[in-house]
């Protein structure tokens, strides 16, 4: 049970290290999908005027987002850890964390799967 919880685990982490959706960011418009910070912020770099403010803020944004996605996928592992020890309780808040953090923006990482699988990887943990 446990090393199921681990695979889906790491699939949750997988699907999510940054903006992996379409969008139309700022006045500019522009398609962030699998771009990162540092790619913006060359961009911004390499720009002048109203199209380079976009692609700074479109910088920090993703930052934001990557920062996020990394906590959550700590949040996770933390979680795993918890709960491979039978710390049921801590595992669930952990991961109740990552699923906030995953909720705030349009991407689907798994972690609620993870959720479903606590209680049967708790029980067989040991004690």
């Amino acid at each position: 049970m446990l090393e199921s919880l681990r695979q889906s685990i790491l699939a949750a982490q997988n699907a999510w290290s940054g903006c992996c959706w379409d969008t139309q960011f700022g006045t500019c418009e522009i398609n962030l999908n699998g771009l990162t910070s540092q790619q913006a912020s060359l961009a911004a770099k390499a720009l002048r005027g109203e199209e380079a403010a976009c692609w700074n803020l479109a910088a920090v944004w993703l930052e934001q987002v990557e920062t996020d996605a990394r906590k959550a996928s700590d949040f996770a592992e933390q979680a795993f850890s918890r709960a491979s020890v039978g710390d049921r309780e801590t595992a669930i808040a952990l991961l109740e964390h990552a699923i906030k953090l995953a909720a705030r923006y349009p991407v689907v990482t798994g972690y609620k799967d993870c959720m479903l699988q606590l209680p049967a990887a708790t029980e067989h943990a040991d004690h």
